[in-house]
């Protein structure tokens, strides 16, 4: 079992780091007796807790600067804690800058403090830093990605070696990373990251394009454009576009797909364009803009572009919580329910479609992670009026709503939680549906038919189930049902009339920052 560890910020000198963990209550038992590479900064040190006796072994590399922290012993995990509370640790975001940065530096401290802390958010950057063209950049990340990714059993490397030996010309690590989603991050990371491919790239771009899942395969062709990998154009010209609603993509886009594999062969082949000026050229110009730089999003062919070779960017996390909720491991409770949330960070989302398609920045909110369950429901109806213990867990199906009992229910759990808890707006909704690249989908561009048990980018859940969401309209006081089965679109929603009594839908509160 990995002991529990903390990376402390470069810039915390180990005078700084001995003076808080003494003011904790532990004492320096050993250093290095080596004259350290920095005066001041031994590169080793153990410290004992004078209470629990629970040991620290601090380690520090005087190159990057990398501050390692590990507890042991009875009470490691609460040291651990009340460690991280004192001293500036590294943690997802800054790891992220890091790992983002043009300082091979900086990107290598991100590595080693990724594989010190096992952060798993960062395995689809550490995956596409393996194909750096630094070598002491590509080294690491082959090493930090073996300790996030556990090794497998003999046989499965012997298959590999095999798939390998059949296609020398493919990437079979890039070809079983778990889960589609983390193939398509680490291609946009790809066309992020890197002006041109490399042998390495070419590899994992061959592999993307003979993918199972259409959205890995389309986005591997833009790669392929944007990093000018004219090597793959074999592979590029046999790989299959989605053809049909099955595979996960409506008529429109189908051609759209064809039309993208036929221009970007064209265009790594040499082959002459339409004449500047024409109208043909002139209707491919966003296209030709968007296969050689970021997406200029001015319609919704441009926006499946840019949600297809964009990476998620997952935001900062809140700057406080909320008394009503409780933090613990990464997710969020409402504290006296027990309800989860999830939280939608303050970055910019694509909404809207077609004439409505437009960019707006989140204000930053807490969301139900599902809609509320008949017994959660009855639970909030009951406790509102005196206590009854906590509700159950929310895994049941979402229970169905007139819109006056939905306020109702998010009126009672206000009462209860001591905070206000509403309807979402119709903009909120489609935030927490939707992520921050514009994707069709809460699960990504493409029809699914497991899309019910599919999350969005923020992790929530139920978006498109059985039943639709209640919501509000921006500007009015409008009643929208959002998500379900009928409207899995992400932009999708309709107005219910007032005299619309009996219509139904599901409860999803939101718990908005304070103004």
């Amino acid at each position: 079992m990995h002991a529990p560890t903390l990376v402390a910020r470069p810039d915390v000198a180990f005078e700084v780091l001995d003076r808080v963990l003494e003011a904790l209550g532990w004492f320096l038992q050993s250093e290095s007796q080596t004259p350290p590479l920095i005066p001041g900064e031994p590169e080793l040190a153990v410290y004992v807790h004078r209470v629990t006796d629970t040991e620290l072994q601090y380690s520090f590399n005087p190159v990057l600067k990398l501050r390692v922290l590990q507890f042991h012993g009875r009470d490691a995990l609460g040291a651990w804690n009340a460690v991280r509370k004192a001293v500036p640790v590294l943690e997802a975001p800054a790891l992220a800058t890091l790992l983002a940065s043009s300082e091979t530096k900086d990107v290598l401290l991100g590595l080693l403090a990724t594989g010190e802390l096992r952060e798993r958010s960062s395995l689809e950057r550490v995956a596409a830093l393996r194909f750096h063209p630094d070598d002491s950049v590509s080294r690491t990340a082959e090493r930090v990605h073996a300790v996030l990714v556990p090794p497998g059993v003999a046989e499965t490397f012997q298959r590999l070696e095999a798939e390998k030996q059949a296609h020398p010309d493919r990437s079979v690590l890039f070809a079983h990373l778990p889960g589609e989603e983390q193939r398509r991050q680490v291609l946009r990371w790809l066309i992020h990251d890197y002006d041109a491919s490399n042998e390495h790239i070419d590899e994992v771009l061959r592999s993307a394009l003979v993918d199972a899942d259409a959205e890995v395969r389309v986005t591997a062709v833009v790669a392929a454009a944007r990093l000018q990998a004219r090597a793959v154009l074999p592979a590029l010209r046999e790989a299959k576009m989605p053809t049909s609603t099955r595979e996960g993509a409506d008529p429109r886009d189908r051609l759209f797909y064809a039309g993208l594999r036929e221009l970007v062969a064209n265009v790594l082949a040499g082959r002459p364009l339409p004449p500047e000026g024409s109208a043909k050229r002139e209707r491919m110009a966003p296209l030709l803009r968007a296969l050689s730089g970021p997406a200029d999003v001015r319609d919704d062919p441009t926006l499946l572009l840019h949600a297809l070779t964009t990476p998620v960017d997952l935001g900062p996390p809140p700057l406080t919580v909320p008394e009503a909720l409780v933090a613990q491991e990464g997710t969020y409770r409402l504290r006296r329910s027990g309800l989860e949330a999830r939280w939608v960070p303050a970055v910019e989302h694509w909404l809207g479609t077609g004439a409505t398609l437009r960019r707006v920045r989140s204000p930053g909110f807490f969301v139900a992670r599902v809609p509320l369950s008949r017994s959660a429901l009855a639970w909030a109806l009951a406790a509102s009026q005196g206590p009854v213990g906590a509700a159950s867990p929310d895994a049941e199906q979402a229970a169905p709503c007139t819109w006056a009992q939905a306020e109702q229910v998010c009126a009672a759990l206000s009462r209860i939680e001591g905070v206000e808890l509403s309807l979402p707006k119709r903009d909120a909704w489609e935030m927490a549906a939707r992520g921050p690249d514009g994707r069709l989908f809460p699960w990504g561009n493409s029809l699914r038919e497991d899309g019910a048990s599919r999350a969005s980018p923020w992790g929530v859940e139920g978006l498109v189930a059985s039943l639709p969401q209640w919501a509000r309209a921006e500007a009015t006081d409008a009643r929208l049902l959002c998500g379900g089965r009928e409207q899995p679109l992400c932009a999708s929603s309709r107005e219910v009339a007032t005299t619309d009594a009996a219509a139904l839908g599901a409860v999803r509160w939101v718990l908005a920052p304070r103004s």
